[in-house]
């Protein structure tokens, strides 16, 4: 419990400079995490069938830092919308050379969907934290202006980016400390033993809880829109939990990898914000379009 808490600490405050500074050293931050983590899913993903080579893995890494940069470069459907089909097609086309190639069907279909996987929610993150905007909260976008280095500060950027990582950080942990005082209900035994009802539901609350408190405190809106804000990123960052520890589960591992003390891999410690950071944009973008 003590090495899994400091891990954590750790993790908050070394990922909350990157953060904070917003531009370019937050899309770089996030595209490394990426494909560290893209990295640990192909060895997931070995372990559970054929291992990835030739050009498969490759075409991964790419796309996974080629929409890193386009959240920061060009938010156009056109761009998303170009590499989404890099995806798909360039792992494909890396099939022609050897159509007949034992497991080549399902070599494209792991690294097309896992590039996805880990590309999708990084341009989600990036994007967020460059949502333009003013807030109502002036020390929040005074930090943003002191720590921003010759680009926009982004000050609304911030508050939706603050709020994902806070609402996740805040309900995991009082998921755990509750489940293991109060658990008594497996929530998804076959997935992930561990996790009990009471501590999930303890969790979400802790979410809605901070969404509300964020909301307020950041300048974004009524409280009571932040409580529903926390709660659908609460909600997504328990799927995505769930979600990983499928992988796992599929791979036969405990963890992912052991790059982080206490927590396992990249993908052990950002799995719930894959899942979270897509919400939060969507909602961010929301609020933006009604003028909230």
């Amino acid at each position: 419990m003590r090495e899994r808490v400091i891990g954590s600490l750790l993790v908050v405050v070394v990922g909350l400079f990157p953060l904070l500074i917003g531009g370019p050293i937050f899309a770089l931050t996030l595209i490394v995490v990426g494909i560290a983590g893209y990295r640990e899913y192909l060895v997931l993903a070995g372990s559970a069938s054929q291992p990835g080579s030739g050009l498969y893995p490759q075409v991964g890494y790419a796309v996974v830092a080629a929409l890193g940069g386009a959240a920061l470069l060009d938010r156009t459907a056109i761009s998303l919308l170009a590499i989404a089909f890099l995806a798909v097609v360039a792992p494909l086309m890396a099939l022609f050379p050897r159509p007949t190639h034992p497991g080549g069907f399902s070599k494209w279909a792991l690294v097309s969907t896992g590039s996805l996987y880990l590309g999708l929610p990084i341009y989600a993150a990036v994007a967020t934290r460059s949502t333009s905007g003013a807030i109502d909260a002036s020390w929040l976008a005074e930090i943003a202006r002191r720590f921003a280095i010759g680009w926009d500060p982004a000050p609304r950027g911030l508050a939706c980016a603050l709020t994902v990582v806070l609402t996740i950080w805040v309900g995991d942990s009082v998921a755990l400390f509750a489940g293991r005082a109060l658990g008594k209900r497996k929530l998804a035994f076959t997935i992930s033993p561990n996790k009990s009802q009471e501590g999930a539901a303890g969790g979400l609350l802790a979410s809605m809880a901070v969404g509300a408190v964020s909301f307020q405190a950041f300048g974004l809106g009524a409280w009571w829109m932040g409580l529903v804000a926390g709660a659908l990123i609460g909600l997504a960052g328990q799927i995505g939990d769930l979600a990983e520890s499928v992988l796992k589960r599929q791979a036969g591992v405990k963890d992912s990898g052991s790059i982080v003390p206490g927590h396992g891999g990249i993908l052990d410690r950002i799995d719930a914000l894959l899942f979270a950071f897509p919400v939060g944009f969507l909602l961010a973008s929301g609020l933006g379009r009604f003028g909230t």
